[in-house]
Order: structure tokens, then sequence, then C-alpha cells
């Protein structure tokens, strides 16, 4: 078959126009977006609090959210800052402030006081306006104070009830008939402010919407807020749910929340190279968990459940540059973001995932950890009575009455314990994988690589000269002229003779010893690790893409 001189011309213009349009191509992969801010939840789950202060050395402006963006509520220059709280009940004895769930009619000791009020006048055009109406109601009592509830408003007193507040706007009448009184309702969405440094009550805002606390910039400083004994750089923000919950949160910009995180989460004295490694873990699992708390009002907590975070006060220059060096770098799986699991110390090996949670990730397998050994945390023993253990299966509502014996019934290949049985006179109870951890405390079985001895064991040697084996007292059974009977005593005692020495044994054990290897769950980077492969010389990139099996630093 033959082709056409004018075939072959337009074959030529295909190729020629197919080469132009290539070499004008420029191939990119998609990134992931890091976002500009990220807001970190200050007081996540049993560190909530209501009764805080949130200050700044330059003075604080406090806004509120609004449909159209912030409204610029008033400055607040002194640096002892702001005490908050709900507005709400309270019972006060001795002169300590307790919130109370207020039952009308019950017997209380001490004074009591709560979020009934009363308004003078209506809404304000600003806070100037309002200001002069507090002038004139605070000559008539102590206690009035500005708020803003849909606007500027000047309200008094702090009263349980109704009848309360009606008896005393009687008194406001007659000292001021030329201004309207009316009764403000509770409303479980309001705090009140006060002044730290004399305890005056200045505000009261309604924070269904959140109330921002920006620090007022100073040059050629970093400007911080100050929340719980931590400073933070962004703002401050608070919120008031339904249910009557304050939470607190630090908005900053993303990098920035890495400068308080690599430092809380690595030694800042360590090599250069593993704090790079834990500044692009870190930027990871903050993206990855970007948004886990939205129900809660913020995208990321400052605790290990996220990742460890303590702003600027825990900031270091080494760690800074860390992130910095790293700017904008990500470990991504086939382009895509993962999640950058690390810990502490491996013992020696890491783990696969699914041996410690339930998924497989093909990212998260186990490898050899020889570079993390020589850490604190290689080996580790903790001991329980067996009424320990008892109580803290009934502390995780597991009862399987006294407790018999524990033994490890599966073992990874990479040595994690993935099913510990407990039995009990009234049942067992199989701990699987983290389980085991998470029942007899985080704190105390470092990780799922362990062996359990107890006060019980025998080493049993056969009678062609074997390596002796581990036996428990309770599962030996001894050869007597009626035969294979298993030991038992009422004394739980067992005696052991050899030509010299009688040794005694507890039949059923008394205590528990865990030996074991590493801290944390043993999943993606070994910190420890980290530390020596830098020290052998790797960079960054290849330690992270050592620990997380076939992914790309980009």
């Amino acid at each position: 078959m033959s082709i056409s001189h004018r075939n072959i011309r337009r074959l030529a213009v295909l190729i020629l126009t197919a080469a132009i349009l290539l070499s004008t191509i420029t191939i990119t992969y998609a990134s992931p977006v890091i976002p500009q801010t990220i807001k970190v939840g200050l007081n996540y789950g049993s560190t909530t609090t209501d009764n805080f202060t949130i200050k700044s050395d330059s003075g604080m402006k406090v806004s509120l959210k609004s449909a159209e963006g912030y409204i610029q509520l008033f400055d607040f220059i002194t640096a002892s800052g702001l005490v908050i709280r709900k507005d709400s009940y309270y019972n006060i004895i001795n002169n300590k402030e307790t919130e109370i769930n207020y039952v009308p009619g019950a017997q209380y000791n001490g004074e009591l006081i709560g979020p009934y009020h009363i308004q003078a006048g209506t809404v304000y055009q600003d806070i100037n306006a309002a200001k002069q109406v507090l002038n004139r109601l605070a000559a008539a009592t102590p206690s009035a104070f500005l708020a803003y509830d849909g606007g500027w408003k000047v309200w008094a007193q702090l009263y349980v009830d109704e009848a309360a507040s009606l008896k005393k706007i009687e008194q406001f009448k007659t000292a001021m008939p030329d201004l309207s009184f009316s009764v403000v309702s509770p409303n479980k969405t309001r705090v009140q402010l006060f002044d730290a440094a004399t305890g005056q009550l200045m505000y009261i805002i309604n924070a269904e919407q959140e109330v921002r606390f920006d620090p007022i910039p100073v040059a050629n400083k970093v400007s911080t807020v100050y929340f719980n004994t931590l400073n933070y750089r962004g703002n401050i923000y608070i919120k008031r749910q339904a249910a009557g919950n304050v939470i607190v949160a630090n908005e900053l910009p993303f990098e920035q929340y890495l400068y308080g995180v690599v430092p809380a989460e690595m030694p800042s004295s360590w090599h250069m190279e593993a704090l790079k490694a834990q500044a692009v873990a870190a930027r990871n699992y903050g993206l990855y968990n970007f948004g886990k708390h939205v129900n809660e009002g913020y995208d990321v907590c400052s605790t290990t459940h996220c990742q460890a975070y303590r702003g600027f006060s825990h900031e270091n220059t080494r760690t800074n540059q860390a992130v910095d060096e790293t700017a904008g770098k990500l470990v991504l799986y086939n382009d895509k973001l993962i999640p950058t699991y690390f810990h502490s110390s491996s013992g020696g090996r890491t783990e696969n995932s699914e041996n410690i949670w339930s998924a497989s990730l093909p990212y998260i397998r186990g490898v050899d950890d020889t570079y993390g050994l020589g850490s604190p945390y290689d080996n580790w023993t903790k001991q329980y009575s067996k009424d320990e253990i008892k109580a803290k299966l009934l502390a995780s509502k597991i009862d399987v009455g006294d407790i018999v014996d524990i033994v490890p019934l599966e073992v990874s290949t990479n040595g994690r314990v993935l099913k510990l049985e407990v039995r009990g006179t009234t049942g067992s109870e199989v701990l699987l994988k983290e389980k085991s951890r998470a029942v007899l405390g985080y704190s105390d079985i470092r990780s799922t690589w362990f062996t359990v001895s107890t006060d019980a064991d025998l080493f049993v040697k056969g009678g062609n000269m074997s390596k002796p084996e581990k036996e428990r007292a309770s599962d030996i059974y001894v050869q007597s002229a009626n035969g294979m009977t298993k030991l038992h005593t009422s004394t739980n005692k067992v005696y052991i003779k050899n030509q010299s020495t009688v040794a005694v044994k507890n039949i059923i054990p008394q205590f528990y010893t865990f030996n074991g290897k590493g801290w944390g769950h043993g999943l993606g980077m070994s910190q420890y690790g980290a530390k020596g492969m830098a020290e052998a010389g790797f960079n960054f990139i290849q330690i992270l893409e050592y620990y997380y099996t076939g992914t790309e630093v980009k």
C-alpha cells in the first residue's frame, strides 16, 4: 500500500502541530492545597474551662463575627487582660464563685447570682452613646456594665430570677424617670468579661458567633495573645455553643502553626535533618486532620488527638528553621496526601497499620528501625497486681471476676501482641491490638510489643535434655500414683524441690509483669529512628521515604 504525497504532507502537518502543542504544555502534578490559616482548639475535651484569662502585653482589639465580617467592638489596653466566664448561675461561698445548675426554691448556702439583668434604655448607635447612659446608671448601682447583643446596650445586676429584677426596676425608675427599663432573660450564648486587674464586670457579649481577641501590633516584635499559661501568634477567639460550653481557639497562619507543633513533638536540640522530617510529617498530619473538629468550631485540637501544639511559648529558632526550610513540602503516595503517623520509639522495628488499628495502608508497613535503638524507651517494664488489673478492667466496664491469668494469644510478625486474653473466675476477655494499652494505660503499657511473665511461672524441662520451657503452675499436670493430676492446693502454693533447695511458687499468679519495647503505636516514622538516621548522614527526604513505604516528598 502506497501513501500519496498529499497524505504525506497532511501527516507532516499533524506531527508538526502536535509537536508545537506539546512544547507549550507544562505537565504539573496537583499538590494538595495548604490553607492560609488554621483554627486550633485550645480547650479540647477534658481541658475545657469556663473561667479563664485572655490578655496581651500590647493590649487587644476585641471584635465580633457577623455575616459581613468582623465588627470592631472595643480596644482593651490593660496588660492584665480580661477574665471570661459564662453568663450563668453562680453560688458564692467564702468569696469563691462556683457555677451551679440553679433550682428555684432549693436551699443554698452563701450568695446566689444569675443571668437575669436589667436593661436601661434601648439599643444605642455606638459604644460612646451607650457609655453616656452607663455613667448615669453606674451612679445608681455599682453593678452596671455594657452589653453587646444585637447592638450596644446598657445592663445592670446579676439576678437569679425575674422577680428580683422587677423589684430593682422600680428603684431605677424613681432615680431616672426619663429612662425606660426592662428585664433581660437568660441566654446560654452569652459570656461575661471582667477587668482582670480590678475584678469589675465590664461587658456581657452574646458569643453565639466568634468573639475575637487580636493583639495590638507592636513594631519589630511578634505580637502574641495569652491563654491558659501560654502565648500564641495570631488571635484567640471564643464561642459559646448551644449546649453552654465555651470553646477557645487560636487562629493563625498554617505554617506558623507548625512553629508550635515541631518543638512540642521533638526536642529542638536534635539533628536538623530529623527536625525537618518532623516538620514535614507535622505539615502532612495537620493538613490531613484539617476539619477534624469542625463540629466543635475549629479545625484541629492542640492535643495528641490531632498533634501536640504549644504555641509561641514553645517556639525555638532551630525548629522554626526546620519549618521554613521545608515550606510546602508534603509526603505523598501516588500524589495523594497521607496521614504521616509518627511515634517516639519503635523498639527496633515499626509495624504494619492493620496490626495496630484496622485498615491496611500500603504506605504504613513495618520496617527495620535499628537506627532508632539506643533510645531511653528501647525496653520497659510494668508490674501489676491481679487486683490492679481487675480494677482497670472494671473501669473499662469489663468484668471477668478475679484475675486467673493473662496470656498473649497472637503476635504479629513484627513482635506486637494482636490478641491478649484476660482470664477470670467468671469469664474471659480478649483485648485486640491497642485495646490492651487503652485498658491498662497508655503511659504504663508503652507499646503492644511486650511479653507477660508472672510469679507463677515455672521452667519445665522434658526428659530428653530439651530446652526448658516456661509454663504457668496452674497449667501443669503432675504424675502421681493415681495418674496425671492438675496441680492444685488449698494454699495456692506449690513447693518444688531439687537435691538441695526448695522453691515456692504461686499456682494462680498474684503479679503480672509486662516486659516491652518502644513507646507509641509503632506506625510510620520512629522519632528516635529519624534522629539516628540524621546523625548517620541521611537527609529528611530519605528519612521520610524510608518510614513511609512507597511515598515521595514533593
